[in-house]
């Protein structure tokens, strides 16, 4: 064979050794792409928005996965979820993790197969908002000034079996007062969604409301432009209990946090925390983990209510264990 008719063989069995190991090593990046399904909550909510920084923070570290959201009935549903393997990852308040593994309502025995990979948030306070009339009328600041002066209060709580409405009747159980209490002070207690309940407020069909969710969040404001209204606080003792029942956070309304506040409030805070089947391996785990230490801007970005998301709110929770492949992660950056 001539000389040329060598080289130019020679050239095409390296081209084609070249397209091969190309192939090779493109078949090998996407075979570790993954795509993992999130349960979070309703569709269109901050978890929703959470599902989506997610994705983006897991597609930056590992090209070709993704996070997709799963929409659900809220925390307790996704503990089962994760557990079952029907979802890699849950989103969860912390207070109904600890919850599960006390084997408290809604779950008839502990339920202890999920570990923590880290913290969404921990800035959800429980928020008592009620009429400004109805509280000058009965000289209330306080939770606790309802058990002393027992008003014909019209109260919505937010749908029974989800935390928000728990942590209310035991923040009223926690200063003495049970629901049957306030019927028989000639008032009223109804359970209703957030969306609803707002509307019910705004309408004066009910004096005072309930829920955990972000200062200034847009029910609050909506009740606030149709009349005034005021915050009621939560005692410090009560607090204390809830900190260590549900794992809430002590959590302070500040003056001008809303233009009608004109004092500080006390109450605890609600957070949020992203969780995965204890059997899930420290490698993955780690992935995860150190896909959202190199990428929290992604969180930050998905609403301006989580421009506080850092690095050690990550881990910064102690009343639930998190999964050793994410301790690793946080270990190595040091934090």
């Amino acid at each position: 064979m001539p000389e040329s008719a060598k080289t130019s063989v020679f050239r095409s069995v390296c081209a084609a050794a070249c397209l091969g190991l190309a192939a090779v090593a493109a078949t090998a990046g996407t075979a570790t792409a993954k795509n993992y399904n999130v349960c979070g909550g309703s569709p269109g909510g901050l978890w929703s928005l959470l599902g989506a920084g997610l994705d983006q923070a897991v597609g930056a570290a590992e090209p070709g996965s993704t996070v997709t959201y799963q929409t659900s009935s809220g925390g307790y549903a996704n503990i089962v979820q994760v557990t079952q393997g029907k979802c890699e990852l849950g989103i969860i308040h912390v207070g109904e993790g600890i919850s599960a593994q006390k084997g408290r309502e809604p779950f008839k025995e502990p339920v202890e197969g999920f570990k923590v990979l880290m913290v969404l948030y921990d800035w959800a306070p429980m928020q008592w908002v009620v009429s400004k009339e109805f509280a000058d009328e009965h000289g209330l600041t306080s939770l606790a000034d309802l058990k002393e002066k027992k008003p014909p209060l019209r109260l919505v709580l937010n749908r029974r079996g989800i935390l928000p409405s728990q942590l209310a009747e035991a923040d009223l159980e926690n200063v003495g007062i049970s629901l049957d209490d306030i019927d028989e002070w000639g008032g009223k207690v109804e359970f209703q969604g957030s969306k609803n309940a707002s509307e019910i407020m705004q309408n004066r069909r009910a004096d005072m409301w309930v829920n955990a969710t972000f200062v200034g969040s847009s029910s609050i404001r909506n009740i606030a432009d149709a009349y005034p209204v005021t915050l009621l606080s939560v005692p410090e003792d009560v607090v204390e209990k809830m900190v260590e029942d549900y794992g809430a956070k002590p959590f302070t309304v500040k003056a001008g946090d809303y233009p009608w506040l004109d004092r500080d409030v006390t109450t605890h805070a609600a957070r949020a925390a992203l969780v995965v089947d204890e059997d899930m391996s420290d490698e993955e785990a780690y992935k995860l983990t150190k896909a959202v230490l190199d990428n929290v801007g992604k969180i930050q970005a998905v609403h301006n209510s989580m421009k506080d998301f850092t690095p050690e709110l990550m881990q910064s929770l102690e009343a639930l264990p998190y999964h050793p492949g994410a301790q690793k992660a946080y270990d190595e950056a040091g934090n």
